[in-house]
């Protein structure tokens, strides 16, 4: 039985650590209560209104490598814009402003 629970908290553990590694360094994330998303059918985009202290930007790009995720469940990036005006967070890559993630939750 000890084998089995130390198995199962070494599974969760590692399933953790993938969830952190998703993005690619460097990257910074910005957490909003409205996000200003506009994208096209095709998946690419932007975003407005970003806060970043550390970049010269307000607006972060979209593009084919992005990816969104709700409940740490990645899903595509189209639902994404169902998000407009709620609370998300962006994860982007702070020289080339490209956003890497989108992540939510839903109860």
């Amino acid at each position: 039985m000890k084998k089995l629970i130390l198995i199962f908290f070494t599974i969760q553990i590692f399933g953790m650590q993938q969830a952190v590694l998703a993005e690619t360094r460097p990257f910074v994330v910005d957490e909003t209560d409205n996000l200003k998303i506009l994208l096209s059918k095709d998946g690419t985009g932007v975003i407005k209104d970003i806060s970043c202290s550390e970049c010269s930007f307000k607006i972060v790009k979209i593009t084919a490598k992005s990816k969104a995720s709700v409940n740490g469940k990645e899903v595509s990036i189209l639902e994404a814009k169902a998000r407009a005006g709620k609370s998300a967070m962006v994860s982007f890559h702070p020289q080339t402003a490209e956003v890497q993630y989108i992540r939510w939750s839903v109860q």
